[in-house]
């Protein structure tokens, strides 16, 4: 632990000043750092534990103890001088026996007892085991969850940045539309409502640059805090809004399956988990036998020191035969609570499938969405290049400059969406059968 704890601390001061990430490079970090995740594997690891706890049932159980004792109680003092073989005649006397001198005495003693039938431990410890599954299963889910937030926190912060691109584009843009107005203004050519009116675009833009710089970098600390990256070190985002259509799970791909989902796997070993108490509940009700030895060394002065010993075997049985009602309620409450189990499941399972439909239904609106947009933004274009000839020619007002100006960077911010939407898309869909839970 404390190996790891290190190990950890000396990747976070080893982090240089700016961090470049690919999407995969803050997959990987974030399956690594996250807190969140960190914190689901480290409980799993300790109901995992539970099963070790729970093996008792079944194997040797081994104990040492040592004790001394002074006393001028007539049967510690009697007693203590039988087990050191150290009995003498003039001990039986009246006056020896009812009022000894103080006496002292150690012992040590090694104990082993071998269950040989235990029903209530053996089926708990079959639903501790299936309890430690089921809690491992969900701390890969946990696995899926991260790689989707960190996919979609990472199209969030690219998309915020390319928004910032855009609208300095455009901010850019609608400078030059006023300076060019203030050039023809100059010539006669345009009045200076021209002037004023581009200004006024430009001013628009701007506003809305401030508050895309400041989503950028709000979206940059999301993601830097699922990454477990201080919130001061600057990150280079490599990669971009662009990219194919494929996706790791569809309908068609059969290694997809919602069984592989871990939340799935884990109601179901949970329910798994609740018939065993159904045993050990049962178990309560049943006889248990073990074996059990012991060794004892009796000494004078020092628990090893002279004296004697002894050894004693034997085999216990132990019923619980009548224990009023409550071996009936843990029978019933344990069949109550696999029922549960049981309905969690199939609800869950009922949900996933509506989860995976809609996912399915979402990436093909995404898809068609991109199309959409991508023709758009290729018209918004044309139509500013057109736009921006027939100013300068002085064949339209700057008001229809300025309008397809707008246009055309609208497009170019919904295609950037558009494309932003198709990545949490095809995670979405991964996340809904599974895909990613490891």
């Amino acid at each position: 632990m404390i190996i790891s704890i290190s190990l950890l601390l000396a990747a976070q001061v080893a982090l240089p000043d700016t961090v470049s990430l690919s999407l995969q490079d803050a997959l990987l970090r974030a399956h690594e750092f996250n807190p969140t995740l960190r914190a689901e594997q480290a409980e799993a690891t300790a109901v995992a534990q539970g099963q070790l706890e729970a093996s008792r049932a079944f194997l040797p159980n081994i104990r040492f103890d040592a004790q001394g004792v002074r006393s001028t109680d007539p049967v510690a003092a009697f007693g203590m001088k039988l087990r050191q073989e150290n009995f003498a005649m003039e001990d039986l006397s009246l006056d020896a026996l009812n009022r000894p001198p103080s006496y002292s005495g150690f012992s040590s003693s090694i104990t082993l007892e071998l269950p040989i039938l235990a029903p209530e431990g053996l089926y708990g410890f079959r639903a501790a085991r299936r309890g430690a599954a089921a809690r491992d299963a969900g701390a890969r889910r946990a696995g899926g969850a991260t790689t989707f937030f960190v996919t979609m926190a990472y199209g969030d912060a690219v998309l915020a940045e390319s928004r910032v691109q855009a609208l300095t584009s455009a901010f850019e843009a609608a400078n030059s539309h006023a300076e060019q107005a203030e050039a023809l203004h100059a010539q006669g050519l345009v009045t200076g409502l021209d002037a004023r009116l581009a200004q006024i675009g430009a001013a628009a833009v701007e506003t809305k640059l401030l508050a895309a710089t400041a989503q950028a970098a709000n979206a940059l600390s999301a993601l830097r805090a699922l990454l477990a990256l201080p919130d001061t070190i600057p990150l280079i985002l490599t990669d971009s809004l662009d990219g194919d259509e494929t996706t790791t799970c569809s309908a068609e791909v059969t290694a997809c399956d919602i069984g592989n989902r871990g939340d799935l796997e884990a109601l179901r070993l949970g329910s798994a988990a609740s018939a065993a108490m159904i045993g050990s509940a049962w178990g309560k009700n049943l006889p248990s036998v073990a074996l059990f030895g012991s060794l004892t060394h009796h000494g004078r002065s020092t628990p090893f020191g002279e004296g004697s010993g002894d050894w004693t075997v034997g085999i216990g049985v132990r019923w619980n035969v009548l224990s009023a009602l409550s071996g009936v309620g843990a029978v019933r409450r344990a069949n109550a609570e696999h029922d549960a189990a049981l309905a969690r499941y199939e609800a869950a399972e009922r949900q996933a499938v509506v989860e995976v439909r809609s996912a399915e239904r979402m990436l093909t609106a995404a898809i068609e969405r991109v199309a959409v947009a991508a023709a758009a933004e290729n018209e918004a274009t044309l139509a500013l290049e057109q736009a921006r000839l027939r100013y300068r020619t002085g064949t339209s007002p700057i008001t229809e400059l300025l309008d397809v100006q707008a246009a055309a960077t609208d497009a170019a911010l919904q295609l950037n969406e558009a494309r932003r939407d198709l990545i949490v898309a095809k995670a979405a869909l991964d996340f809904a059968y599974g895909a990613n839970d490891r």
